[in-house]
Order: C-alpha cells, then structure tokens, then sequence
C-alpha cells in the first residue's frame, strides 16, 4: 500500500507524464538545481531547505524562501525552483493527494493548500534534519512496517506546522483564487466527497450514497473522483478500512473478525482478501509482525 519512489520523473517535453506516479510516495534529498521549465503533478508536496534558501514561480507567481524553511503545496499548480542560494540541500517529499486527505489535518489549513496556496514554517526544529535522514535510511530498508511509520512521522509533523504559526505568501488572492474558488474544478465536490466517506466509511456505504452526498449524477461523481484523486472511490472506501483496521490490530487485542466489522468490511472473508492484497500479509500476521 505504500509504495515508494527516490524521486517524480518528469518530461520537460510532457509534464503530465509523472500522473501514474501520483498514487506513489516520494522521497529525494539533493543539491538545489534550477529547473529549465515548470511541471505540475498531482501530490502534495514538502521541500525542506537546509542550509540554502530558493526562489520559485508557482501559478505564475513569484515567490523567495529564505534558508532553513519548510514548505507545503499542492503541486498540481505549475511550479519551477528558478534560483537557489549556498551551499545546503533541499528534501523533497511527495504525499498523495488521497492520502493527504486522510490526515484529518485543521480544515483552514487544508483549504488553503486546495485553494492554490503555499504555507511555510517560520522555522525548522534542530531535529529536522536529523529526522528526514531517519526516514530516508527507514525508506531505504524497504521494509512496509517502518514505511508505514516514516508516513506517520511525516503527517504528524505536518500536522505540527499547521496547529502552530505558519506564514503564507497569499498566493490565491494574488491569482484571484478567493477562498471559494479551488485552483481545479470540482474540488468542493471531491471535498463533499470525502467528508461523507469519512462519516461512514465504517458503515455499509454504496457509490450511489457517496453521490447523493453532494448532488451528482453516479457516473459523473466517480469520474470526477477518479481524474483528482487518482482512485476509485471504492478504493479509497478501503483504504480508510484499512487505516482503521491497522489501528485496532496495533492497539487492541480485539478478535479479526470484531475488527473486520467494526472497520466496515462486513465480512471477515472479504477483510483478509483485501488486506493480503494490500500488504501481503495476514491481519494476523500484521499483529504478530508489531506487537
């Protein structure tokens, strides 16, 4: 389920041809290089500046980060590092879009970043570096137990930034994106969506339900699902199952098949079919394997 990449490969001839990795974490710490060109993809996505500061054209706007920041965007935004400053090194993180909507991080901070803004820390902790060198040895040792935690780290200390102060370069007001206007169509739609998935992901829900919630036509609405969050909505029913039935497998002693219900699977057949699947291993495998 969590599946790894060192870095999003672009064309400069075509850009869109880093979409099939959108669904992929990625992880890449470098020397700070000049981009020839824009690209936009469909993560969200974290550069930390250790020891350099960069400027950047994002959506057309220009903006300068000074050394030792940590930045947020969703970068389906064209973007392009067009100057870089000493001598550091910048860390790139790539979170799905689908995954990032599952953190259940503050909803302003959260709209800011879907309405095309960039959020920047007002400055790092002594551990970060220490703490992105963690991950990258975590990520590296391929083993799906510590990748699952390197993820939690990472969403917990995003999740740090956003209840604590954090700047803005009001990007969306500049590109007159006001705060009901998202940067891509639909998104007030994806985001009835998801809150409703939220609320009942643990019931027996249908694609018809997830429709109704936000006035669409079936059809439309798995599209729609489909082309921003590069999943079905049946997947990413899933997906929050299985987040919750991992959570009950670490922290109680619960049997499988109370688990399997309580996460809304129905069914203890369908729970091992699709968590093999996802993490080829057992439910209780998984338990034995953390405990």
């Amino acid at each position: 389920m969590f599946e790894w990449v060192e870095k999003i490969s672009f064309s400069e001839a075509s850009p869109l041809t880093a979409q099939a990795q959108d669904n992929k974490f990625g992880f890449h710490r470098k020397r700070p290089e000049v981009m020839a060109h824009s690209h936009w993809h469909g993560h969200i996505e974290i550069n930390y500046l250790f020891d350099c500061s960069a400027d950047y054209l994002i959506n057309g706007q220009e903006i300068s980060v000074p050394e030792g920041r940590m930045i947020i965007f969703w970068a389906s935004i064209p973007h392009q590092m067009t100057a870089c400053h000493g001598d550091g090194e910048i860390v790139n993180i790539y979170i799905p879009l689908q995954a990032f909507l599952t953190w259940m991080l503050p909803g302003e901070f959260v709209s800011q970043l879907l309405h095309g803004e960039v959020m920047v820390s007002d400055s790092l902790y002594v551990c970060d570096r220490q703490l992105t060198q963690i991950w990258e040895a975590d990520i590296a040792s391929q083993e799906p137990l510590l990748a699952s935690q390197v993820i939690n780290e990472i969403r917990n200390r995003i999740r740090r930034m956003a209840i604590e102060h954090y700047s803005t370069f009001n990007l969306a007001h500049r590109s007159g994106h006001g705060v009901d206007k998202p940067v891509f169509g639909g998104l007030n739609h994806i985001q009835t969506m998801l809150r409703y998935i939220a609320d009942h992901y643990d019931q027996k829900i249908t694609i018809e339900n997830v429709a109704m919630s936000t006035g669409l036509h079936k059809n439309y609405a798995m599209k729609l699902f489909n082309r921003v969050m590069k999943v079905s909505i049946k997947q990413y029913i899933n997906q929050l199952r299985l987040q919750h039935a991992q959570a009950l497998l670490i922290d109680t002693e619960n049997p499988v098949l109370n688990i399997a219900l309580e996460a809304g699977f129905g069914s203890v057949s369908r729970f091992y079919d699709i968590f093999q699947r996802e993490f080829n291993m057992s439910p209780l495998e998984f338990r034995r394997r953390v405990g």
